[in-house]
């Protein structure tokens, strides 16, 4: 079967906004609440990573990772909070595995800009 080809509308700007993700080694209890905590404090928000298996089973934090996502429009702000976060977060003892920043171009919850009925109503 052949691939459909989509066309994209148009963007208005450059991007819509950027995000950042940075990647921790797995915590949990008191830790969480610290990262959390730190997290907050720069913008960023710790990801609800849960595990169930099984409809019986409690949900529990990945034991993989531990993750966090922040947005901003400048890339100068959003360097400077990523790199305080990383520089609290590793004298309060956290490990560290990756961070990046991207450039969101598409995204559906602002605009469906691939026309396919998804995102924003």
């Amino acid at each position: 079967m052949p691939e459909k080809t989509y066309s994209v509308v148009p963007l208005a700007v450059d991007y819509l906004y950027l995000e950042c993700h940075v990647t921790f080694e797995p915590v949990f209890g008191n830790d969480l609440i610290r990262l959390s905590s730190i997290a907050k404090h720069y913008g960023f928000k710790v990801a609800d990573l849960l595990m169930q298996k099984r409809l019986t089973d409690t949900a529990e934090h990945s034991k993989y990772d531990t993750f966090m996502t922040g947005h901003g429009q400048d890339i100068h702000s959003m360097a400077n909070r990523v790199a305080a976060l990383i520089n609290e977060s590793t004298a309060a003892g956290l490990k560290i595995w990756r961070y990046k920043i991207e450039k969101a171009i598409i995204d559906s919850r602002h605009e469906d800009a691939l026309n396919l009925g998804v995102g924003k109503n």
